[in-house]
């Protein structure tokens, strides 16, 4: 035990005279780690939401019982027959927004607030910030309880806050509560009075049910309502994708950040190998040099991942509100997240550090093995064989994603030749500095390839990224150019059908179409011998939208192809009909052109032909579109969403606008102009991709850190040749041009080869990500002038990165200085 405590306070003695060394490791593994953590501890958060009720008791729930497929509520008198037979783990939740007197809008929940009497050891009442209002003094379900955000939001009274909705409903007390995001949590019956809901309820939430409680709750289910299990919730079958290609990206950080904990795991290798042979000189066994290597790795790891996790869950913080409205928007997330700090985070980061820390040292003692042409030509032509085999054959999320790594790993094998190839070849010059500058070069590349694949790895994603999502925008531009084709949305309270009526005959309007949408199932049926049959594959959640009677209301649609709607994609012939389906259908779905479909919402349901695909970018759940009149005629339930104005040729947009608000009482956010809708569509898109951008600034931040510590020190270990030529009578001014012109080849080159990979990374993210993890293609579309303005800001930045710890070393006064270094 002495003999380990001795070597181990050596280290630490090593350490304290290298800080540099130990900060540079921690700041490597910590970016890195940070990264994972942070896009791990959403998805965690995501997967963690149910694990306390809307009352905010720290029950998980199991179960939710929604209403029939086409209803919004459920009848009160459910819950008296599920307490009647003994079921008392399922509680009501009324959900809606209301309007404040101040014209606010406020996003309500109502629970059953007497459950916080029975139940013991709940948080409640640490989460209510007394400073705001005396709770001893209020009966508890009288109140309502906000975030102290929003309260400020709302621009509440510190002292005695209450919000009021209507002349009937005023002046009800506010209580602060934390963890409630943007909801109003308030009892069930005020919910009641302020939704209008005449005794109905949103939703039951279930938990802790036995098989027993189960099965009686699946009884008295009689009338189409669902049962549904947490983990089937619409968001985690939508969201996984875009968890998966965030992991990726994070998973792609932290190599950028390992590599650059390279350089301080070479230099602190290299430097204590005389120390290693020293204390075994002294007496150290190999046996407790190994032990206590292993110790220091696992402290060293460990202490970087609680860095790392922390870091993480301030990024992700910082990134939630991006992340929660585009999660909201597109993937029907139905609670904000609020990532906290998690152990198995830690453990995460602690994990991958000590993995690739041992791997690392691996390497370094069989470093005449994985020097073996033969293995580097090997592992070169096992990597192509696999990217070959993935090219053809990939259909899932995960082959799609190590397609990218093989073309990575393909660019790491070239790299390195490449710009050993670039100072290998003759130069057009006699200038002995230059020709010194050559030669040293190739003698330096080992000590910078870290550096260099990680800047090419960091750009190279960026460049891929930045192609798919300049691919997405000019895809998405012009779908919405089509899709939303129509002069002018409305969207009517009341009077559908009579408004529409109206706005046939006016003037002004050209064609006046509709859009209708019911939540359904789809499963696919045979036909055999004439009998349609249902198959026995499972059921598919659904959405059926329709936008009118005929084929010329639904011209907006663009089928793949770039075909048009015709007549015959919805009337095949006098007994069959026919149905669209949007691309995700067919890309995940399985689904296709000729497949006989049954359409079910309860007892009611449409047959119909798959006649048609439509493009339908932003959208990832399966929608089918077919005629007004076939969804009327089936019986199904369905809501009139609104209405879409083509207007005549020479009809002022604004003139109809302002008739319609006039003479119909509608308010601006019923009429909507279609660059006003255009617009929020382009937004709401837009911001799918902020956390890729900030993901992408991340990692090339990190790349441009390791550039400059690896330019560091290997300035560093350079003094004594730049001495001798100082001494040969070479100026300082020309050394710094060489060793700039050195820097400027080696990331030119880089730069040179990050280019080609991410274009290859983009057309694998167009080619096969997006299609199979998200159901859309599109043409890849490249904007060199964008690329080449980013490549040259980065070569900049990169140069002038480098150049500093250059500078350093070289502006000295005489060279006996740097004999003194």
């Amino acid at each position: 035990m002495t003999e380990f405590k001795l070597i181990l306070q050596t280290y630490w003695w090593f350490y304290r005279r290298h800080i540099g060394l130990l900060l540079l490791f921690f700041v490597g593994f910590s970016l890195g780690s940070a990264l994972l953590t942070a896009i791990q501890g959403l998805n965690l958060e995501a997967s963690k939401r149910y694990q306390s009720t809307t009352a905010m008791i720290n029950n998980p729930v199991t179960h939710f019982i929604r209403p029939a497929l086409g209803e919004h509520d459920l009848p009160f008198s459910l819950w008296t027959q599920l307490r009647q037979q003994g079921v008392t783990a399922a509680q009501p939740v009324v959900e809606g927004w209301a309007k404040t007197q101040t014209g606010a809008r406020v996003n309500i929940r109502g629970v059953n607030l007497f459950q916080w009497l029975g139940a013991a050891n709940n948080d409640r009442s640490q989460s209510v910030e007394r400073g705001h209002t005396n709770a001893a003094t209020l009966t508890f379900v009288n109140a309502i309880y906000l975030d102290p955000s929003v309260m400020k939001r709302l621009n509440l009274s510190a002292e005695h806050p209450t919000l009021s909705f209507s002349d009937s409903i005023k002046n009800i007390p506010v209580v602060a509560m934390k963890g409630l995001d943007g909801s109003a949590l308030m009892d069930i019956y005020l919910a009641d009075q302020l939704l209008n809901k005449n005794g109905q309820v949103s939703y039951f939430e279930v938990t802790e049910q036995s098989a027993e409680q189960q099965t009686i709750i699946t009884t008295l289910l009689k009338n189409g309502e669902r049962l549904e299990p947490v983990q089937e919730q619409a968001f985690d079958g939508l969201s996984r994708a875009f968890f998966l290609n965030l992991k990726a990206l994070a998973l792609l950080g932290y190599v950028v950040g390992a590599f650059l904990s390279f350089n301080a795991i070479k230099l602190a290798y290299t430097s204590r190998q005389t120390l290693q042979n020293q204390l075994f000189v002294l007496g150290c066994s190999e046996h407790m040099l190994i032990k206590t290597l292993l110790t220091e790795l696992t402290v060293l790891s460990f202490v970087a991942a609680i860095f790392g996790a922390l870091l993480g869950t301030s990024l992700a913080n910082f990134l939630v509100l991006d992340v929660s409205y585009t999660l909201q928007s597109l993937y029907q997330l139905d609670r904000t997240l609020i990532v906290q700090f998690d152990w198995s985070l830690v453990l995460l980061g602690f994990v991958l550090n000590l993995l690739v820390l041992l791997c690392f040292v691996f390497i370094q003692t069989r470093n005449s093995l994985f020097n073996s042409p033969l293995l580097k030509i090997g592992s070169v032509l096992l990597v192509m064989l696999a990217s070959g085999y993935l090219y053809f054959f990939a259909v899932t999320e995960v082959e799609a994603l190590l397609l990218c790594m093989g073309v990575l790993l393909l660019f790491f094998g070239i790299t390195p030749w490449f710009i050993r190839r670039v100072f290998l070849i003759k130069w057009p010059t006699k200038n002995a500095v230059l020709l010194w500058l050559k030669a040293d070069s190739i003698t330096q590349l080992s000590a910078l390839t870290s550096s260099v694949l990680a800047m090419l790895m960091a750009m190279g994603a960026a460049v891929g990224m930045q192609i798919m999502v300049g691919s997405f925008s000019e895809a998405l531009d012009k779908h919405l150019t089509q899709r939303l084709s129509a002069d002018l949305y409305v969207r009517p309270a009341s009077d559908f059908e009579q408004l529409k009526k109206e706005l046939v005959n006016h003037h002004s309007v050209a064609q006046v179409g509709v859009y209708w949408h019911a939540p359904v199932e789809v499963r696919t049926v045979m036909q055999n011998e004439g009998v349609i049959t249902p198959s026995d594959n499972k059921k598919a959640a659904a959405k059926l939208i329709s936008f009118g009677e005929a084929s010329q209301y639904h011209q907006h649609l663009n089928l793949l192809g770039d075909q048009s709607v015709a007549p015959h994609h919805f009337v095949i012939n006098d007994t069959e009909r026919g149905c669209l389906i949007n691309e995700p259908g067919l890309r995940k779905y399985a689904l296709s052109t000729g497949d006989r479909v049954l359409i079910e919402q309860g007892d009611t349901n449409i047959r119909c032909v798959i006649t048609g695909v439509f493009y339908d970018y932003g959208e990832q759940a399966l929608t089918l579109v077919t005629t007004t009149h076939e969804v009327a005629k089936s019986g199904i339930q369905f809501e009139r969403y609104g209405l879409s104005l083509w207007l005549n040729e020479g009809a002022n947009t604004s003139t109809l606008r302002d008739e319609l608000m006039t003479h119909y009482g509608l308010d601006s956010a019923q009429v909507v102009a279609n660059k006003q809708f255009k617009a929020f569509a382009k937004t709401l898109f837009k911001s799918t991709f902020y956390i890729t951008n900030a993901l992408n600034s991340f990692i090339i931040l990190i790349a441009l850190f390791g550039m400059w510590v690896s330019f560091l020190t290997l300035g560093r270990q350079q003094l004594e040749p730049i001495t001798v030529l100082q001494r040969l009578g070479v100026s300082n001014e020309s050394l710094l041009l060489a060793k700039l012109l050195q820097t400027g080849v080696i990331i030119g080159a880089t730069l040179a080869l990050a280019i080609p990979l991410g274009l290859s990374l983009g057309w694998v993210l167009l080619k096969y990500v997006m299609p199979i993890a998200f159901g859309w293609s599109m043409a890849l579309t490249v904007n060199w002038a964008e690329i080449g303005l980013f490549s040259v800001a980065i070569f900049v930045f990169a140069l002038i990165s480098c150049a500093v710890p250059l500078s350093k070393v070289l502006l000295r006064g005489t060279p006996n200085e740097h004999v003194a270094l």
